[in-house]
C-alpha cells in the first residue's frame, strides 16, 4: 500500500492517537449488521464516564496497545493476545463503559492487505466502526429453549482482521484476493451457567470481472469457519447439542441462506445465522455447506464450498463474485467456573481459483486458458470472554 509521503513518515515513526468520544456517538446506530430495538431504547454508558479511544499506528503499535490495554485488563470482558496480530501496523481500541465498572471493547486491526489507499481513510473507517459499536443496545430480549426470556449483554468486537494474496498475471497485473473476519459477542445468565453468542461475518472478496484485467478472471473457491473451546474444562464449558448454525450440510439454490437463531433462541435483537453472495440479483448463484462436530461439541468446523453460477451447459465459478458468511456458536460456560470465563480459539480460511487466456506461438499463434488455485492467508487469534454482569452491585 503506498502512503502519502507525510503518512509514511507517521507510520515509521509511530503515532499514538488519543481521542474521547461523547454522549453524541451514543444515538448511532449499525456495525457488521443492526439489530433492532423494538422500542427498547440503547442504554448509555454509566453516567460520567465516556467511551476512551486510542489508535496505535506503525510497527510497535502492538507493544504500545498492550502497554495501554494493561491499565484496564481486569476489567475487560474481552481479551485478546496481541501478539497474534504482530503484522498489524494499525490497531485502533474504543472501551465502552459498563455498569459495575468493566469495560466492553472494540478491537480494530489492520494493516498493508487491508487495502485502504491512507492513514486518514483508516483513521475514518475505525472511527465510524467505533461510533457504530457504541450506539448499540447493551441488551437485547432472548430466550433459550423453554426458558424464559432473559437479558443478552454485548460484551464486545473484533473488526475487522485482513488478510491478502496479490496473483500477478503474465501480462504483470495485479490482483488482490481478501480474507476479512470480524466477531460480535454477548452473554447471558441462564439457571445452570452462562451462554454466549459469538456472531462471525467472514469475508471473501474478490475483484468483479470488469474490474478484472484482460483476460483474467478470479472466484471465491471455499471458505471456512473453525471455532474450538480451549479453557476451561469440557465438564465445564461445552457447545452442546444444537448450539451452533448452521447444522449437517445442504445446498442452497438461491444466493443467499439464513438458518435462524440457536439453541431455541427467540429473540429480535441477536442476528441471524446466514450466509451467501453479496450480489443477490445475479440469478443462478448457488453454494453448499457443510458442518462438522469435530469433537464431542468442542471444535466446531463450518464449510461453503460449491460456489458456482449456473449456465446453460452445466455450472462455472461464481467469477467476480464476493462471498459473505455468518456462522455462529453457542458456547456454554457451568455455574462454578473461575470467573465465568470461556477461551475460544477462532479461525477463518478462503480459497480461491482463477483463470486467465494467454497467447502462445508455435506452428501457429493461439490462444490457451490457465486455470490455478491460491489461497490468502488463514486468519486465527484466541479470545477470553468475560460475563460483565456477575459482579454488578
Amino acid at each position: 500500500m503506498k502512503w502519502r509521503p507525510l503518512l509514511a513518515i507517521l507510520l515509521g515513526l509511530l503515532m499514538v492517537g488519543g481521542m474521547v468520544f461523547a454522549g453524541a456517538l451514543q444515538n448511532n446506530r449499525g456495525g457488521i449488521f443492526e439489530p433492532p430495538s423494538k422500542g427498547q431504547p440503547p442504554i448509555s454508558p454509566t453516567p460520567g464516564k465516556e467511551v476512551i479511544m486510542k489508535t496505535f499506528v506503525g510497527k510497535s503499535s502492538m507493544h504500545m496497545a498492550e502497554q495501554f490495554l494493561q491499565k484496564y485488563w481486569d476489567k475487560l470482558t474481552l481479551r485478546i493476545n496481541l501478539e497474534e496480530f504482530g503484522d498489524c501496523t494499525f490497531i485502533g481500541i474504543a472501551l465502552r463503559p459498563l455498569p459495575g465498572g468493566m469495560y466492553a471493547p472494540l478491537y480494530y486491526f489492520a494493516n498493508e492487505s487491508s487495502g485502504y489507499a491512507s492513514l486518514r481513510i483508516l483513521n475514518e473507517s475505525f472511527t465510524s466502526e467505533a461510533t457504530k459499536f457504541v450506539g448499540l443496545p447493551l441488551r437485547v430480549k432472548g430466550a433459550l429453549g423453554d426458558e424464559p426470556r432473559r437479558e443478552w449483554d454485548s460484551i464486545g468486537r473484533i473488526s475487522t482482521i485482513t488478510t491478502s494474496r496479490d496473483i500477478t498475471t503474465w501480462r504483470g497485473d495485479k490482483v488482490t484476493v481478501y480474507n476479512k473476519l470480524g466477531v460480535d459477542f454477548w452473554v447471558t445468565e441462564a439457571k445452570m451457567g452462562y451462554y454466549y453468542y459469538v456472531y462471525l461475518s467472514h469475508e471473501a472478496k474478490v475483484p468483479s470481472e470488469r474490474n478484472s484485467p484482460k483476460d483474467f478472471r478470479v472466484a471465491v473457491k471455499e471458505v471456512r469457519e473453525r471455532a474450538t473451546i480451549l479453557n476451561p474444562s469440557r465438564e465445564q464449558a461445552y457447545f452442546g447439542i444444537g448450539s451452533f448454525k448452521p447444522e449437517g450440510s445442504g445446498s442452497s439454490s438461491e444466493p443467499t441462506v439464513t438458518w435462524g437463531l440457536n439453541v431455541g433462541i427467540d429473540t429480535t435483537g441477536l442476528p441471524n445465522a446466514g450466509a451467501g453472495f453479496s450480489e443477490t440479483y445475479t440469478k443462478g448463484l448457488t453454494f453448499k455447506w457443510y458442518t462438522d462436530d469435530i469433537d464431542a461439541n468442542r471444535d466446531i468446523e463450518f464449510e461453503f464450498y460449491g460456489l458456482n453460477k449456473k449456465e446453460w451447459l452445466g455450472s462455472s465459478p461464481a467469477w467476480g463474485q464476493i462471498f459473505i458468511t455468518h456462522p455462529v456458536v453457542v458456547p456454554f460456560v457451568k455455574k462454578g467456573t473461575p470467573f465465568h470465563m470461556i477461551e475460544i480459539k477462532l479461525r477463518a480460511e478462503a480459497d480461491f481459483v482463477y483463470e486467465e487466456t494467454r497467447p502462445y506461438c508455435g506452428l501457429g499463434c493461439g490462444t490457451y486458458t490457465v486455470k490455478k488455485s491460491t489461497s490468502a492467508p488463514p486468519i486465527e487469534f484466541t479470545v477470553e470472554l468475560y460475563p460483565w454482569f456477575v459482579n454488578r452491585k
